[in-house]
């Protein structure tokens, strides 16, 4: 690497350096300073043969002992002086005035908050989902932000962390919330070396409800009050458990009529990636694929088309709606619910207890009662983790359990 002061200071121009690290695309490395006329520094260093100005990042001085690069931070104010410094300490060295001390292990520099939540994001953004980089920038980019009241994320510590626990519900969530959000934060602090913040006892407690599924009645209801189109979608939401994304993107080439099974895939034209970046297979039931086999035909539709598209032919995004409708029409709103927004499910479609992913915990409960195994449940879900399929073990009442209940002692002591 050059020199970079030279017309100031030529007696340790070519053995001292002054660099600054700098972020460039995302990442930090070295640079060469650029220095005014006058010897001053003004943030300015050289990249790639052009002068860039880059306030950000620690000013070191840069110099060679026995053949080891060695460097050392310094302030912008004294980094001219420091490089001097350094320049006569070398030459008493090499001349056996002094003897050369030890190296110092080079200190790396810290990362602003704002910084480090501004490059998370932009990972996140191109990493995940759109819907998960909107969660976290609420999370990171909003809460954490006004919370957090260090200068670097390096120096976050467990009081930070409880901190932004007490914002949160300040804020007037709740602990499910909470819970999820502290793990965000906990990711973006791991990335910069702060891990082990919490304790055992630290985190958010809240009920971990039993996942609700839709009753035999329930669903007979909403198959007799809809078309057949709606019939059609609401059964192959509950015969292959999809989640709301996978069912938009759905195309017949996705549906193997010979094998009865249906297949998550990457969509490049419709910019859509499989949860986890996990590809799929989920068998479907033979009457399900019949089904499929007639609408098909009757569409005369071709294999890049989508199975359940909106008028148009594109992805539809309104089909929690379609179950909330299905639900008003065949008489089982709980006419008691009111959402965020004062709607009543008394006088329309948003009774709350009818969503389109409770079809997919009526899967899952379904056939880990039927007894499939729950490893078997996990890959037709598309779980990366068999902690998230676990959960519905807790709805599932064994076939035999009413017989065993109603045949035992107990029985007859509360008849």
């Amino acid at each position: 690497m050059p020199a970079l002061i030279r017309k100031n200071a030529p007696d340790y121009a070519d053995r001292v350096n002054l660099i600054k690290k700098i972020k460039l695309d995302g990442s930090w490395r070295f640079a060469p300073v650029v220095a005014e006329a006058n010897g001053r520094l003004k943030d300015k260093v050289r990249i790639n043969g052009t002068i860039e100005v880059h306030t950000e990042g620690t000013y070191y001085i840069e110099w060679r002992d026995r053949g080891k690069r060695c460097r050392a931070s310094v302030t912008r104010e004294d980094a001219v002086d420091q490089a001097r410094r350094k320049a006569i300490e070398l030459r008493a060295m090499r001349e056996g005035l002094i003897t050369s001390p030890e190296p110092e292990p080079e200190a790396s520099p810290k990362t602003t908050i704002g910084d480090a939540i501004d490059a998370y994001l932009r990972y996140v953004r191109m990493q995940r989902k759109a819907r998960t980089h909107l969660t976290y920038r609420y999370t990171l980019d909003t809460l954490l932000r006004k919370s957090y009241k260090k200068k670097f994320v390096e120096d976050a510590s467990r009081d930070d962390v409880l901190d932004f626990m007490t914002y949160c519900y300040e804020q007037g969530l709740g602990a499910r919330t909470v819970y999820d959000k502290v793990v965000t934060v906990l990711q973006l602090f791991k990335r910069h070396g702060r891990s082990g913040l919490m304790e055992k006892g630290d985190w958010p407690n809240y009920v971990d409800t039993i996942r609700p599924v839709y009753e035999p009645e329930e669903l007979h209801g909403m198959f007799k009050a809809a078309t057949q189109d709606e019939a059609t979608l609401l059964k192959f939401i509950l015969g292959s458990g999809f989640r709301d994304q996978e069912i938009r993107y759905i195309e017949w080439r996705d549906i193997d009529f010979r094998n009865h099974e249906a297949r998550v895939k990457a969509k490049v034209q419709w910019r859509f990636t499989p949860k986890n970046w996990e590809e799929r297979i989920v068998p479907l039931p033979a009457g399900l694929v019949e089904r499929l086999r007639k609408l098909k035909e009757a569409r005369e539709a071709t294999p890049n088309q989508l199975v359940f598209p909106n008028g148009r032919g594109k992805p539809n995004s309104e089909m929690d709606m379609i179950v909330k409708l299905v639900a008003q029409r065949a008489g089982l709103n709980c006419k008691q619910c009111v959402t965020e927004h004062g709607n009543k499910c008394a006088e329309g479609p948003y009774c709350m207890n009818f969503f389109l992913h409770k079809f997919r915990h009526t899967f899952a409960t379904n056939h880990l009662r039927d007894g499939v195994d729950i490893r078997t449940v996990q890959a037709w879900l598309g779980h990366r983790d068999i902690k998230s399929t676990m959960v519905y073990l807790k709805g599932i009442r064994s076939k035999d359990a009413a017989q065993k209940v109603n045949s035992g002692e107990l029985a007859a002591l509360v008849a």
